[in-house]
């Protein structure tokens, strides 16, 4: 399951894996109340585009907001990783398919709380005990919460990981075999996929 809420000036994401099944996204879901959902046949023709390295026709339909976040406009995520964070293996495979898949036009860098600005993002651990795969991005806020109590289904978590990562680099709900795929989007994927980094980079930083 995956949400987005708009929450006065915060956007508060999460995606949901329960007991190893992957749920259907909420059918009220919504990446942005302002943005529609992106009607199958466009999933369809942006993804073929996307795989085949093409640029897409409107690539700010695959965006949250109408421009980069303040704190990613030169091209560089710097985040900083709570000490009490306890899935780095996760977070480091997740940022490691950001990267790949970005190419150098942009990335993601882990940067020492010491080191941290105020543009820094906070990748945070808040456990809720329910056994859920579960993360909420608040880009308004630079900060990112992985809330499940235990890595039971790394591949779901990394996957979690990698779309609040998403969102956090302005990246909107989008298609099916997707990793920001949105609601009633299903199947998900829990890896950056072509259209993924076409949401980060095209129009952007290309």
């Amino acid at each position: 399951m995956r949400f987005t809420v708009k929450n006065s000036a915060a956007t508060i994401t999460a995606a949901t894996v329960l007991c190893g099944a992957v749920a259907a996204p909420a059918a009220h879901a919504a990446s942005d109340p302002v943005r529609s959902l992106i009607s199958p046949g466009t999933c369809t023709s942006i993804t073929n585009l996307a795989n085949d390295g093409k640029a897409v026709p409107d690539p700010s339909i695959l965006h949250d907001g109408d421009s980069v976040p303040a704190y990613f406009q030169d091209g560089v995520l710097d985040y900083k990783v709570a000490d009490n964070f306890p899935y780095r293996e996760q977070l480091d495979a997740a940022v490691a398919e950001w990267n790949e898949a970005l190419d150098g036009k942009a990335s993601l860098k882990e940067v020492q709380p010491s080191e941290a600005d105020e543009d820094t993002v906070a990748i945070l651990y808040k456990p809720e005990p329910n056994g859920y795969v579960q993360g909420a991005a608040y880009p308004d806020h630079k900060m990112l919460f992985i809330k499940t109590p235990n890595a039971q289904y790394p591949e779901a978590l990394q996957g979690t990981i990698a779309h609040e990562l998403g969102h956090i680099m302005g990246a909107g709900h989008s298609c099916a075999h997707a990793l920001m795929a949105g609601a009633n989007q299903n199947p998900i994927s829990y890896h950056v996929t072509p259209l993924d980094a076409v949401a980060i980079v095209q129009g952007q930083f290309d």
